[in-house]
């Protein structure tokens, strides 16, 4: 009975020494791979999931790679302008037109100041024109010689008809765009009109610049701006400056304006361009205030 319970102790001791030898291998030793975690993606999985998301923001955007994602510009065309022809025919030097008290006294003259009048008209309704961005002002001088060729519109205001003489060139310059023409050609302009007892008398200037009239003591000093100036359209037979806007600037007596500030020289033969300054600046006063008035006709239409 004791060898067995000896026998049973020392078994149970033996027992416990094992597994405490089990348990320090197993802290002492390598770690047990433990199994992958099935949430862990592998490269591979990671992979196709990035290819998967890259492909979901190509659709997203609408496009693929190597495409680009800018649409390209729309801008408006503009329309093409509206041309507006312009023909201006003036001598080079500007005249000096003298009415005395008897016809011995009266004389016409050229003072040699080139006041390059062809050049600053043309500038002056270049300039108006193209305030609105509508048109544009077109040199047409090259292409005709003479302003009678420029006579298109028979009749006044809206009620006028095409001059069947002038179809081709009207017809060539509205294949060129030009859709109006204003021509300014020099000629005589009654500069001054006298009334008395007998009836009144009307005295021309012969051409733009100085125009004088002295009677018994009494002179007068006029800036003559002395040009026949029409406006036609093409398209339809109507003659602007006609129309009851444009009144005033058909008048000789606006085109002919005293100068009261005008200091007349001791001999006109000798008349500075210094001193001529304020016929001129007036003259081109007139056509400031002209084609203002076109330019605003223009852009009403």
């Amino acid at each position: 009975m004791k060898f067995v319970t000896k026998f049973t102790v020392l078994l149970a001791v033996l027992m416990l020494a094992a597994g405490c030898v089990t348990q320090r291998g197993m802290d002492s030793g390598e770690s047990v791979p433990s199994q992958p975690n099935s949430e862990e993606a592998t490269p591979t999985e990671s992979t196709e999931q990035e290819d998967v998301v890259q492909d979901g923001d190509s659709v997203n955007d609408g496009t693929t790679k190597g495409e680009s994602t800018k649409e390209p510009d729309s801008k408006p065309v503009a329309p093409p302008k509206q041309k507006v022809g312009v023909w201006v025919s003036a001598k080079k030097f500007p005249t000096h037109t003298h009415i005395g008290t008897t016809k011995f006294n009266n004389f016409t003259k050229e003072y040699s100041y080139d006041w390059q009048l062809n050049n600053t008209l043309y500038s002056t309704f270049k300039k108006a024109i193209e305030q609105n961005s509508r048109f544009t002002a077109v040199d047409i001088s090259s292409m005709v010689d003479d302003a009678g060729a420029l006579d298109f519109v028979m009749g006044e205001g809206n009620n006028g008809a095409f001059n069947d003489k002038q179809n081709t060139l009207r017809k060539s310059l509205l294949d060129k765009g030009i859709a109006t023409v204003i021509i300014v050609e020099e000629a005589p302009t009654v500069a001054i009109t006298e009334c008395g007892t007998y009836g009144c008398s009307e005295h021309q200037s012969k051409g733009f610049g100085l125009f004088t009239r002295s009677f018994l003591g009494t002179d007068h000093y006029i800036a003559s701006a002395s040009f026949n100036v029409s406006i036609e359209r093409l398209d339809k037979p109507v003659d602007i400056l006609t129309l009851p806007v444009f009144t005033e600037f058909q008048d000789d007596a606006l085109k002919n304006e005293r100068v009261e500030d005008f200091t007349p020289p001791d001999n006109f033969d000798e008349i500075t361009e210094q001193e001529l300054a304020p016929i001129k600046n007036t003259i081109v006063n007139y056509f400031d205030r002209l084609a203002t008035a076109v330019g605003k006709y223009l852009s009403g239409q």
